[in-house]
């Protein structure tokens, strides 16, 4: 009778979660479809529509099983990063190396020392003092127990976005210029980055951070997840191109679909088990299958799931922002969120004109990495859980992060508006041709051209010699 009872409340248990994942899927698909056309129609992007939907929704409480429905939007990102490795072939996964290594991994050594140095010293943080200045903050907000934390937490304030990023770079269509690649490899970069903050979270927890540092423990697991990584990269190399090939011989569209959903998710793991980010497993795909003759087939196939699962994420990283506290410390979370923008932009900009990138597409650069990353949430959520940070400012940093990832299309088109000003400073310092022009030439000038009017200029002085002038 007990073993009856116990399987009957599993079974109920298990009938209301798909009851409330039912329910959420509804709401989510209406928000879908009213949200996407009015955004449209005032000329915003939609992100923008799936987070302020997802403040309502959470403020309403229309969502029922939000820890699931994260859990299904993480997808989304991977979906993403999936697509934007199919973009890539080898000779541009070459390219991109000269700006994950010449501007990403600066960026992010200097950024985690800038926002660590916010939090130190342990318990006496000169973010403590600056705030009680500026505002009259509590004493004991920013502060933390050892070195060890505040480089986590820095490093983590370092990652930007790469959802929010990547799917402005493709609505624009800007992925396949030099813009887009050096933004691409600084991203990349940052999750590669993620290895250090994945081995040492555990450690964290595990030990006392504040009797023995954990870097050499750090420093070896990491170098064991770059082999594990490499073996999984000339491995997938050939194994993942020949069940492709296998698969794509049955002409099954289901099961070519399924497969693409098991290479996603498969190679996801792995990475994860490794000790990489899911997010990077998915990416790796991706760049796997970039040069096959199945990557325009599999692109067609996954784009439905990657746009609306995206806009779930969106729209459950609009349920992280607490609107009471939001509204009770506006003046720290203005603060934090205006030096998190000011020092990201600042270094990524420097470095971005060191590496043959023109000022302005510096200024776009880093004003459009300027905002937290996903990652973000999973260190706060983690430091909350071991009591290193104070409840308030773990929930203020959330806010902050949120908040920055909301802003990123405004800063995209800000960093726009910027480089065509630069634009057009620059051009009226140039001298006017007309001024150099050398009317008293002698010698035949032909004019070669490329493109329709090209080839028209190119006939008409073809003309204009041959006739002797």
């Amino acid at each position: 009778f007990r073993v009856r009872a116990g399987v009957g409340v599993e079974i109920a248990s298990a009938v209301e979660v798909i009851n409330d994942l039912g329910f959420d899927t509804l709401t989510f698909l209406g928000v879908t479809v009213l949200v996407v056309p009015a955004f449209r129609v005032v000329k915003a992007s939609p992100i923008l529509g799936f987070f302020c939907a997802g403040v309502v929704l959470n403020q309403f409480g229309l969502i029922r099983n939000l820890t699931d429905v994260k859990l299904l939007s993480e997808w989304g990102i991977l979906f993403l990063l999936f697509e934007m490795g199919l973009e890539l072939s080898l000779s541009r996964l070459k390219a991109l190396a000269k700006f994950a290594f010449g501007i990403g991994l600066p960026q992010v050594l200097l950024s985690t020392l800038a926002f660590a140095a916010f939090e130190l010293p342990p318990n006496g943080a000169i973010g403590t003092r600056i705030l009680q200045f500026l505002f009259n903050s509590r004493p004991d907000l920013v502060n933390i127990r050892s070195v060890d934390e505040a480089i986590v937490i820095g490093a983590a304030l370092s990652l930007s976005s790469s959802a929010f990023v990547l799917q402005l770079l493709a609505e624009k269509g800007e992925l396949a210029t030099r813009f887009g690649s050096a933004t691409l490899g600084i991203l990349l970069l940052q999750d590669i980055a993620v290895v250090p903050l994945l081995v040492i979270l555990p450690v964290l927890e595990s030990q006392n951070v504040v009797e023995q540092s954990v870097w050499p423990m750090l420093l070896a697991e990491s170098l064991k997840a770059l082999g594990g990584l490499g073996i999984l990269s000339l491995g997938g190399k050939y194994l993942i191109r020949r069940i492709f090939e296998f698969v794509a011989e049955s002409r099954s569209s289901e099961a070519f679909v399924a497969l693409c959903l098991l290479t996603v998710s498969g190679t996801s793991l792995l990475t994860q088990w490794l000790g990489f980010s899911d997010t990077l497993g998915a990416f790796l795909a991706g760049a796997l299958l970039a040069e096959t003759n199945f990557r325009t087939q599999i692109e067609a196939d996954i784009r439905p799931f990657r746009g609306l699962l995206l806009g779930l994420f969106f729209v459950t990283t609009g349920t992280s922002i607490d609107m009471q506290l939001l509204i009770r410390e506006w003046p720290n979370v203005l603060s934090l969120l205006a030096g998190l923008i000011a020092i990201k932009t600042l270094i990524t900009t420097a470095l971005a004109t060191r590496v043959g990138l023109t000022f302005q597409e510096s200024v776009r650069i880093g004003l459009l990495l300027s905002q937290g990353g996903e990652f973000g949430f999973v260190v706060f959520s983690l430091a909350n859980r071991l009591g290193v940070l104070p409840l308030e400012l773990n929930k203020l940093l959330i806010i902050v992060v949120v908040l920055s990832m909301a802003l990123t299309p405004l800063l995209n088109d800000l960093g726009r508006k910027a480089a065509g000003i630069i634009d057009e400073r620059s051009e009226t310092k140039e001298v006017k041709p007309a001024e150099e022009a050398n009317y008293g030439a002698t010698e035949p000038i032909v004019i070669l051209g490329f493109g329709e009017m090209g080839q028209v200029y190119y006939i008409i002085f073809s003309f204009v010699v041959k006739a002797g002038h």
